[in-house]
């Protein structure tokens, strides 16, 4: 498969529908047991005295897995950087981008969310916002994804290409640092259950720490939620389109998610009030 980059502005009509789609989307993963429990580990805390329930383990998980946003929940704005559920909806849309919306030969497997394994509960995450990866008749491409958030009415906002933490500069660190990357592999994969995704991550890494760059393609994946006033799709890629040659041989994967009806701001309310409802 010949790599090309993708540039695209996806228009997003917010209304009930979506709101409830985004955020069972958003407890499933935040309460996903990946490893799962087997009949026979089932079967040996049944017979505790404890009182062992599954489903009622499961309830409790669910009710936990979300953190209380204080701010919000007073009638305030959270400052952007420490703002959870906006920080989650960006990654929540990128990796439903990445897995579901694009055609079937641009798709990846994205096996664990960021999401489910956030360093801090009642924090936005670091690192890689997705890890994803599709497998090539002669090689694996891996996803590098960054997500992020502007209302700003400057085009391109400054997440793209001018802070410190920007898509651009993120994406371009990346890019330049092997090391770093292959570190972040590692600790994704011992994440990871022993399964298909276990042995394609872990070729990954080794071809990736004994330099077969043959053997690997990456692609730099971008979503960046906007206002749909805001948004002007001929500027607000930035650096990742008008420098995309600094990424080669990689390729470029960037989406902007342009949502209509509602602000951002009234968006991500919304989805904080239903995720809370639905945990209960």
């Amino acid at each position: 498969m010949s790599l090309m980059n993708h540039f695209d502005k996806i228009d997003i009509r917010v209304f009930d529908r979506f709101i409830e789609k985004f955020a069972d989307r958003y407890i499933k993963q935040r309460s996903e047991l990946f490893d799962g429990i087997s009949e026979e580990v089932l079967e040996k805390a049944e017979s505790t005295e404890c009182g062992f329930d599954l489903n009622s383990l499961l309830k409790v998980i669910r009710q936990n897995s979300v953190a209380p946003d204080i701010k919000r929940d007073n009638g305030e704005k959270p400052l952007a950087f420490k703002d959870i559920y906006r920080s989650d909806l960006g990654e929540l849309l990128t990796t439903y981008y990445f897995e579901e919306k694009i055609s079937e030969d641009r798709r990846f497997l994205i096996p664990i969310k960021n999401i489910s394994y956030r360093e801090r509960f009642d924090l936005p995450g670091r690192g890689f916002d997705a890890i994803g990866y599709r497998t090539e008749p002669d090689k694996v491409n891996v996803l590098i994804g960054e997500a992020k958030v502007s209302s700003q009415k400057e085009n391109p906002p400054h997440v793209v290409d001018k802070n410190d933490d920007s898509i651009y500069m993120s994406q371009k660190s990346h890019h330049d640092n092997t090391g770093m990357v292959l570190q972040r592999l590692t600790d994704y994969l011992r994440r990871l259950p022993s399964n298909n995704h276990f042995l394609v991550i872990a070729g990954v890494v080794i071809n990736m720490e004994k330099r077969n760059t043959d053997r690997y393609d990456i692609t730099y994946g971008c979503g960046l939620v906007r206002d749909s006033q805001c948004v002007d799709e001929t500027k607000d890629f930035g650096k990742m389109q008008s420098l995309s040659h600094e990424f080669e041989p990689g390729m470029i994967d960037f989406a902007i998610f342009s949502f209509t009806e509602k602000t951002i701001d009234e968006t991500v309310d919304l989805f904080y009030q239903k995720v809370k409802e639905m945990v209960q």
